[in-house]
């Protein structure tokens, strides 16, 4: 079977013409002077949530009011509203997620608990104005749940862990990566997937174009995001080569029973493809209660961006964890883990790199063993559906662009005088042709 990764180039190959009028529309980056980059030391452990003000001052209004200052932090409880006005916050979720307020912007804090670090996590806030960034680094499973309440708390988006953002002044809901569900909170109907990549309408739920998107606040928050997520795999590579002896460290157990040293200086060490050291490590792991241990370890790695050895390292720990699940739990972690074997295999093939027909079998694996096919196909659906109706929006685009050409240069006239009805429906014809192959050309990219 051909790799993906040919396919995909052949694909390219094939339809040069329409894709470069595609990057004819994207946006150019822009310098950005926002400093997003004041972030704490990053530990493992459940956290004091807090809210850190990154740029002037950050009201958090309980039954008074408390100023935090530019590069300072305070608390934060439930039924707290925090405030900006000129300025940018940053909240710090117990579990070690993140979500950003920009500018004049307002949230109010509804839930927010965590047995631990990695597990029984409630987050729950309202966003009131203006707009918000999360970055979800916890993979939400059993009880857990993070969830941002919009439009006077009439809507609702719901994540498993994933980059997301919400905008009330452009009104849109824009996922960066993996995917969120956004429904009714009265209903509980009406639910719809928006997958990375793209946008939906807050109010008539209409697939967007990225158009709309803030491309100043998207680009800060990216590179914020860079920062956040190399300082919490430093702080990783701590956990595991740092703890004291005889400290209680699970990381520290998994590097024993796989046979690494504790000295080495590189977590690529971990992630080497170890397999007489994995497979130790999973015979020694196959008791029902050492399941948690190993979410445990899955939680650390859950976050951090995709590299090859990163997926390699989740695919396996994702096996173990089924080995050694409760019976009770296997169904729901079947699902869950098709899911993000789908979000991996899409995260891998925008950035060029991975086996991606091997996830494609480990995701059939785990549908084949009781993953809930539904939910898969409404993600592929979804995703397919986003893509075409990019591709509709770049051929007219185009198409109108090249008819405000042949105007401008006084040629339109020039070539209607040669254009006969065969002509025109020749060309008609050749247009469908160009639409159909691309959008099946989509289709197998995401299968």
């Amino acid at each position: 079977m051909q790799n993906s990764s040919k396919k995909s180039e052949w694909f390219f190959q094939k339809h040069t013409i329409s894709l470069i009028m595609l990057g004819l529309l994207a946006i150019i980056g822009f310098l950005l002077f926002s400093d997003f980059s004041s972030t704490p030391i990053i530990v493992s452990e459940k956290i004091d949530p807090y809210v850190l003000s990154t740029k002037g001052d950050t009201l958090i209004i309980r039954d008074t009011t408390i100023a935090v200052g530019e590069n300072k932090q305070a608390s934060i409880l439930i039924g707290d509203r925090i405030q900006t006005n000129n300025s940018l916050a940053t909240i710090f979720w117990p579990d070690g997620s993140l979500t950003r307020l920009g500018e004049k912007s307002s949230i109010r804090i509804n839930a927010m608990q965590a047995k631990t670090a990695n597990e029984n996590i409630q987050i729950n806030f309202s966003l009131e104005s203006w707009k918000t960034w999360s970055n979800v680094v916890k993979y939400m499973f059993g009880d857990s749940y993070f969830h941002e309440q919009f439009n006077d708390d009439t809507a609702l988006a719901a994540v498993r862990g994933t980059v997301f953002e919400i905008n009330l002044d452009r009104k849109y809901i824009h996922t960066i990566d993996h995917a969120i569900s956004v429904e009714d909170i009265g209903s509980h109907t009406g639910s719809t997937f928006v997958v990375a990549g793209w946008l939906l309408d807050t109010d008539t739920r209409n697939i967007l174009l990225k158009n709309k998107i803030d491309e100043l606040w998207n680009k800060a928050n990216n590179d914020a995001d860079v920062i956040y997520l190399n300082q919490r795999m430093e702080a990783l590579k701590k956990q595991i080569f740092e703890s004291k002896i005889g400290q209680k460290n699970y990381m520290n157990t998994f590097l024993q029973e796989i046979g690494l040293q504790k000295t080495k200086v590189s977590l690529d060490t971990l992630l080497t493809d170890n397999t007489a050291g994995w497979t130790q490590f999973a015979n020694s792991m196959k008791e029902w209660n050492n399941s948690q241990h190993l979410m445990d370890i899955y939680q650390q790695f859950y976050g951090l961006h995709n590299t090859d050895k990163i997926v390699d390292t989740k695919m396996k720990l994702r096996d173990l964890v089924l080995k050694t699940a409760p019976a009770d739990k296997k169904q729901t972690l079947l699902t869950d883990f098709a899911r993000s074997t789908l979000y991996d295999s899409w995260n891998m093939t925008i950035i060029g790199s991975g086996n991606i027909e091997w996830l494609q079998k480990k995701l059939e694996n785990y549908l084949q063993r009781g993953a809930d096919k539904n939910l898969i196909n409404s993600l592929k659906d979804a995703n397919m559906q986003e893509n075409i109706k990019q591709l509709d929006n770049t051929l007219e685009n185009a198409k109108q662009t090249l008819i405000q050409t042949l105007s401008e240069k006084n040629l339109l006239e020039e070539a209607k005088k040669k254009m006969t009805i065969e002509n025109v429906q020749k060309i008609n014809n050749e247009a469908d042709k160009i639409h159909e192959s691309i959008t099946n050309g989509l289709q197998k990219l995401i299968q």
